[in-house]
């Protein structure tokens, strides 16, 4: 069972353990439903069979996500190399290839997971502290910039052909009294140069000198866009009848470089998208964990506000306390007015209550039905602040799990899951003032209405047996 499994996971995450590792390639039907049901509650980007990239909210690959979860389901105490790379690639730039180290903490008293992972960077470090302190900047010019930009100008064509004299006596004569450095020894000095101005610990100063020089200003696409603008300004200059110089072009380049180097950011952004898969998969575990079963309504509610508390990682629930007029996807809509969440999201408090005292007298197609219809009912109330479409997920599979059965919300078909909601909207539209008085006032205008467009043929999630 998946409630089962779920504790067990959780319980070996509390004393930093996991599955073993020799089973994450081999791992059971039950294992893969979790990792699926957790991989469709995070932050990932998709590109799909027609090439369209899609972004749910970070721009790390849903293939990364996957990896990451069952790192984080398995017994390894760190993350490879080659995945951190993957996971901390951000605007083109390559990930640092490096390992990172990490630790599964539980507190006791507050039921609270955590995760502690090795810093690769200084929180404190930006691009700007090489603009910010001159000296730095002088020798980052100089001896890394200078260098660097000649070895793009003597690779390119286009390039040299722009001060064709200047350019070959660098090229051919000054080469030859000055021999070129090669990209260790660029990053050495970096790793030298920033310790002039960065107090910080040694092994973090060699990753940012490494990311700097070996990552960002190597990167393919780094190089492409300088010589790209570089061309773009020299167009200009021959315009303007202006010759151009060997200096002159090193010079210019040196200056497009610092400033392209400035708009690039270290990967933090991406470091977080990693440990908030840790945070998903905790959450969406715990909530595997729970039953509503033999609960009455106020403990209902209870567990259904400490659901969007795993998910929001607050520690006091946050109702909703705005109005609200349309969906986050731009869709026009009406929602429950504040003053009446609370009588409705009771009302919806009973109807789970009296479905699961009624599950073993009722089939399989009635329960699905009454599950769709708890599911519509929440996204019209929109209760909390914020997770609402996570929380009410959450609150499906739990009733499934009554059932024997389960729900994925797959992310490659999330557009079927928005286009399914907008689709009722649209029915009820006529309708929706009473409908919406329906979900706090407890009348049966609701029931009829539901009852014309919810149809179990037509169920916005892959449905599997538990």
């Amino acid at each position: 069972m998946i409630k089962d499994d779920s504790i067990k996971i959780l319980n070996l995450i509390k004393n930093n353990d996991g599955i073993e590792k020799n089973q994450l390639l081999n791992l059971d039907f039950e294992i893969q439903k979790i990792i699926d049901i957790i991989l469709s509650e995070c932050r990932c980007s998709i590109t799909d069979k027609d090439g369209n990239y899609t972004r749910f909210g970070s721009s790390t690959d849903i293939h990364i996500i996957r990896i990451l979860i069952q790192i984080f389901l398995s017994n390894m105490k760190e993350i490879p190399p080659e995945v951190v790379s993957m996971a901390l690639t951000k605007e083109g730039i390559i990930g640092p290839f490096k390992k990172i180290s990490f630790i599964k903490k539980y507190d006791k008293e507050n039921n609270h997971y955590d995760i502690e992972m090795e810093d690769i960077f200084p929180n404190e470090f930006n691009f700007n502290i090489i603009n910010d302190n001159l000296e730095i900047k002088k020798m980052f010019i100089k001896e890394i910039i200078k260098p660097y930009v000649k070895n793009i100008i003597f690779q390119s064509e286009d390039l040299m052909s722009k001060s064709p004299v200047g350019s070959y006596i660098n090229k051919h004569i000054v080469r030859l009294l000055i021999p070129p450095k090669t990209n260790e020894q660029f990053v050495q000095r970096l790793i030298s140069i920033l310790k002039t101005g960065i107090n910080s610990d040694e092994n973090l100063i060699d990753n940012i000198a490494n990311y700097i020089y070996i990552n960002v200003m190597n990167n393919k696409f780094f190089k492409e866009e300088l010589i790209d603008r570089t061309m773009n300004a020299t167009k200009l200059q021959e315009l303007g009848k202006v010759s151009i110089s060997f200096r002159s072009l090193v010079e210019n380049m040196s200056y497009e470089t610092l400033q392209m180097i400035g708009l690039h950011k270290f990967p933090y952004g991406e470091i977080i998208s990693v440990k908030n898969t840790f945070y998903t998969m905790i959450s969406v575990l715990e909530n595997l964990s729970k039953s509503f079963e033999g609960l009455n309504e106020e403990e209902i509610l209870d567990h259904i506000e400490q659901i969007n508390k795993n998910y929001t990682n607050k520690k006091e629930v946050l109702y909703r306390t705005e109005k609200v007029d349309s969906n986050k996807y731009g869709t026009s809509t009406v929602f429950v007015e504040l003053q009446d969440i609370q009588d409705s999201i009771k009302n919806l408090c009973k109807m789970i209550k009296i479905l699961l005292e009624k599950k073993d007298e009722i089939e399989i197609s009635v329960y699905l039905k009454e599950v769709l219809r708890i599911h519509y009912r929440f996204i019209k109330i929109q209760p909390f602040e914020g997770a609402n479409g996570r929380t009410i997920r959450a609150i499906v599979n739990i009733l499934l799990l009554s059932k024997g059965m389960v729900g994925i919300f797959e992310k490659e078909k999330r557009k079927n899951y928005i286009e399914y909601i907008n689709g009722i909207n649209k029915l009820i539209k006529e309708n929706e003032d009473k409908y919406i008085k329906g979900l706090f006032s407890g009348s049966g205008e609701c029931l009829e209405l539901e009852n014309k467009f919810l149809d179990i043929k037509d169920i916005p999630f892959l449905l599997v047996k538990s």
